[in-house]
């Protein structure tokens, strides 16, 4: 009789003690503070854009998320210690397509897939634009075009580094438009920006936000835009597609990234809260401000779609090139 009762209480017991671990297994998300990952430094367009998307995303959860700079390799430090983070959507990454996609190829062994160890919400797109300095004798891109074809390796431009998307931005118009020209290396898009202002370099690829102040003031020209279509922040510019160079387009979208086995329920809520902060008024004008444009289809599938294509679009110029990191 007393082995029963005790039995009978043990098993009560043990019921008891499950209570708990269900209720931790399903607890609502997030239930706690959040950090997304940044891996780039501070103060540049993803930081900004990261940052502000946090604040929005952070009051639509009900929980803080905390900005964490983590520099380093292209973007692969930062990217890399999100895929390899616990996938509960505590830790999130803020990235851009442009170095998530082309750093990994541009490494020997690089420590990450970048489509199949991340589940990915695409968010806006920033096309790039071909800026030239304002004594170069190029009132327009088929001007522009005609000088470098006029005079193979004698024109050069600048970039953020080697293996940076304004650097490969170069290497992708080279071959498509069959011309010639060098490439000087900075630290940083700033520095190029500052050295082709100062008539140092010919040309290079910049953002639209980043280089319309300075056209404005007369510092640099800003004559094509890298997009499959004109950019709402700079409309009257022609894309080189339109003008005559196929396959030239040069885009860089900002995402929202999480390890791939985080739960189907967490991605969802997720990526909930990212459509309602991409149809806020405030983030809106943020981001057409920063020359952003928002993408429609903030889902997992069109996001990984878009990676897809552009680590095929972008494998072949890499080795081509011979650029790593």
């Amino acid at each position: 009789m007393l082995r029963r009762e005790f039995l009978q209480t043990a098993a009560s017991g043990a019921a008891v003690a499950l209570i708990p671990c269900v209720g931790r297994a399903q607890e609502a998300f997030p239930s706690r503070p959040m950090k997304l990952v940044v891996p780039y430094s501070a103060g540049g367009p993803t930081d900004v854009v990261g940052r502000r998307y946090a604040e929005k995303v952070g009051e639509m959860l009900g929980q803080p998320v905390i900005v964490e700079n983590r520099t380093g390799a292209g973007g692969t430090i930062g990217s890399n210690a999100v895929a390899k983070a616990a996938p509960d959507g505590y830790t999130l990454l803020f990235g851009s397509s442009s170095s998530h996609v082309t750093s990994p190829l541009m490494l020997r062994q690089p420590p990450y897939d970048p489509l199949k160890d991340f589940t990915l919400i695409n968010i806006g797109v920033l096309p790039l634009v071909l800026v030239v300095r304002t004594g170069l004798p190029a009132q327009n891109f088929t001007d522009f075009m005609n000088l470098l074809h006029a005079n193979p390796g004698k024109y050069t431009f600048g970039s953020g580094g080697v293996g940076s998307i304004n650097h490969l931005a170069g290497e992708l118009l080279k071959m498509r438009a069959g011309v010639d020209a060098l490439h000087v290396p900075f630290q940083g898009t700033n520095p190029a920006q500052v050295a082709l202002m100062a008539g140092q370099i010919d040309f290079l690829f910049d953002t639209v936000a980043s280089a319309m102040p300075q056209q404005q003031a007369g510092r640099l020209k800003i004559i094509a835009t890298l997009s499959e279509r004109r950019s709402a922040s700079a409309p009257d510019i022609p894309t080189t597609i339109e003008s005559g160079i196929p396959d030239s387009s040069v885009v860089t979208v900002n995402f929202l990234a999480m390890p791939s086995t985080v739960p189907a329920r967490v991605v969802t809520r997720l990526v909930d809260a990212t459509k309602k902060v991409m149809a806020d008024p405030t983030m809106l004008d943020a981001l057409t401000k920063m020359g952003i444009e928002p993408i429609a289809n903030t889902d997992p599938v069109s996001s990984a779609q878009f990676v897809a294509s552009e680590i095929s679009r972008w494998a072949p110029i890499v080795k081509a090139t011979g650029v790593s990191i």
